[in-house]
C-alpha cells in the first residue's frame, strides 16, 4: 500500500507543481519517479516533437489518479 501512496503523492506532485528532473524532490523519491515515467503516468514531453526538464502528469497519470480515488475514498 505504501508503494501505491508513494505513485499517488507523486502523481498529485506532478500534477500541482510540476517538478524538474534534477530536484530535491525528484532525486529523493527516485525509484517512484522512474516507475511512474515508465508506465507512462508522468512524462517530460512537452509536444510531439520536444521535451523540458520538468515532470508533468500525463493523462493516463489523470486517470490512475481517479481510479486510486474511486478504490480508496471513504464513502460515506
Amino acid at each position: 500500500m505504501a508503494g501505491l501512496v508513494a505513485v499517488y503523492v507523486t502523481l498529485q506532485r506532478a500534477r500541482i507543481n510540476p517538478f524538474t528532473t534534477k530536484s530535491d524532490y525528484a532525486r529523493y523519491a527516485a525509484d517512484v519517479v522512474a516507475l511512474a515515467a515508465s508506465e507512462g503516468l508522468i512524462s517530460t514531453k512537452i509536444d510531439e516533437d520536444s521535451f523540458g526538464n520538468k515532470w508533468m502528469i500525463t493523462e493516463d497519470g489523470i486517470v490512475w489518479m481517479r481510479g486510486f480515488d474511486d478504490a480508496f475514498a471513504n464513502r460515506h
